[in-house]
């Protein structure tokens, strides 16, 4: 953790204690000393125009281009997006979805109903 000065603790502690309650006991939850509030807030281009957002758009596209339900899916971009995003970006619970919707679509196809 990067020392910071007597100034910076008088003016962390003076948002603090200008917080409401339920603001002050998330940032006991997370932990007081791990609370940056002057940190930079993270720029929403990063996510629209990272090498993986690109490639999440373009491989929803090609999925619109051959789906037989293309307006159904395209209700759903946003959520397709979300999904595939983290899917591309390793994010284990997108993962597990993604597998456990290919095993359904593999078991309701292998067994009659």
């Amino acid at each position: 953790m990067e020392q910071h000065g007597d100034e910076y603790e008088r003016k962390k502690r003076a948002i603090f204690e200008a917080m409401s309650k339920r603001g002050q006991a998330r940032i006991l939850k997370m932990g007081y000393d791990n609370w940056d509030p002057f940190q930079e807030p993270k720029d929403p281009r990063e996510r629209i125009f990272a090498p993986s957002a690109q490639r999440a758009t373009s491989m929803l596209h090609e999925f619109y281009t051959i789906s037989p339900q293309r307006e159904v899916a395209q209700s759903y971009h946003r959520e397709l997006f979300d999904l595939l995003l983290r899917y591309l970006n390793g994010d284990v619970h997108a993962r597990l979805i993604v597998t456990f919707c290919a095993w359904v679509a593999r078991r309701t196809t292998d067994s009659p109903s």
